[in-house]
């Protein structure tokens, strides 16, 4: 390797240099510890970790979903400062690995400010990808004045620590909560916890957590969300939820299994949650489906398959089940909306986001 190519780009470019500020001083806070509050992380009070599924789960569980249950997509800090600079310290699972993932979306944190509704992104955090724990300046000599703090947390990699660095004269103060003590819970494929989005707060449920003043659960399964009854079980032992969304079909390895789970998957979580609104989502349209029939037979075979079981059991009593073609989620030039041909670009997501609003919005407020 040319080392004195090595980094060019931050040479060229001083808006890509990694910066990092040691001459400061700085108050360390863990936001583990109040008035940071972490949304996204059902058992965060029980198990004290940043993991999205308990770590003694009362159903086993594949190992792989194991893993990515350590992921933490979807899992947000927040809190209000008046500090004028904001130093975040993160120790990641492993360094950044994807080669169709940035590594600010893959082991990144993003920052936010303002209240729900009203959030604007500020920055992301700048670090060496080849490195399992850094530090990164998120903002600096900002006027002193108090800010509503949304950090986004890394999609594709475990977080074993993060630390946040504030002014030492700084306040900090609590989170203003949310309008409602429950929580949206999408269960899901790779598209549900974030590929391929080029950072953190770009993942459609972080989008729709800066629309709804109601805490997302991302349960995304990337690979393996296979609507296994396991998880079914683990899912309705989170407290509160306003909504369950289901859209983990492109993990099924046949249709005969999804004919199979989807039933099973909605009958266990009504023994818990008999009113609770449940959302079926079919899969997105892939550009290859333009080329290749099978693959657009296959998607029309399995939403079918989808809306019968949903209008079954709509016939059968339950009034709170719901459907919604995927079709429509990227809008009619849907081609142009993915990084590989499978995972949604952040134009992809934002069109996903913004398809489900209202949809969400109707199922969430008929509720009241």
């Amino acid at each position: 390797m040319n080392t004195s190519r090595e980094n060019e780009e931050e040479v060229l470019d001083q808006n890509m240099k990694i910066a990092v500020d040691t001459s400061s001083d700085w108050t360390w806070h863990s936001p583990l510890s109040e008035p940071f509050r972490i949304t996204g992380l059902p058992w965060l009070e029980q198990d004290g970790v940043y993991r999205r599924l308990p770590l003694k789960p009362s159903h086993p569980i594949r190992s792989e979903v194991d893993r990515l249950a350590n992921y933490t997509t979807g899992v947000q800090i927040r809190f209000q400062t008046d500090s004028p600079k904001l130093y975040v310290r993160v120790v990641l699972a492993d360094r950044a690995t994807m080669y169709q993932m940035p590594a600010t979306g893959q082991c990144g944190l993003d920052c936010y400010f303002g209240t729900t509704g009203n959030q604007l992104y500020v920055n992301t955090t700048r670090f060496d990808q080849s490195k399992e724990e850094y530090e990164s300046v998120l903002y600096e000599s900002l006027p002193r004045e108090m800010r509503d703090i949304t950090l986004n947390l890394p999609l594709y990699q475990g977080v074993k620590e993060v630390w946040i660095g504030l002014d030492p004269s700084s306040s900090v103060a609590a989170f203003p909560g949310f309008a409602s003590s429950k929580k949206v819970l999408i269960y899901g494929t790779s598209i549900t916890h974030g590929a391929c989005a080029s950072r953190p707060g770009m993942a459609y449920s972080n989008i729709l957590s800066r629309k709804f003043p109601i805490e997302m659960v991302n349960l995304g399964f990337s690979g393996n969300a296979q609507g296994e009854p396991e998880l079914a079980h683990l899912i309705s032992q989170i407290e509160a939820p306003a909504l369950l969304v289901l859209d983990y079909e492109a993990n099924t390895p046949s249709t005969e299994r999804l004919k199979e789970s989807l039933p099973e998957f909605i009958r266990i979580y009504r023994s818990s949650h008999p009113e609770v609104p449940i959302l079926v989502i079919t899969q997105i349209r892939l550009p290859m489906e333009a080329f290749d029939e099978s693959k657009l037979r296959l998607r029309e075979e399995r939403k079918q398959l989808q809306l019968a079981t949903v209008e079954r059991l709509r016939q059968e009593g339950d009034a709170n089940l719901h459907f919604f073609d995927g079709a429509e989620l990227l809008g009619s030039d849907y081609q142009e909306c993915t990084t590989d041909g499978v995972h949604p670009s952040d134009l992809g997501y934002f069109r996903i986001a913004e398809t489900l609003s209202p949809i969400i919005a109707k199922l969430i407020f008929e509720q009241r």
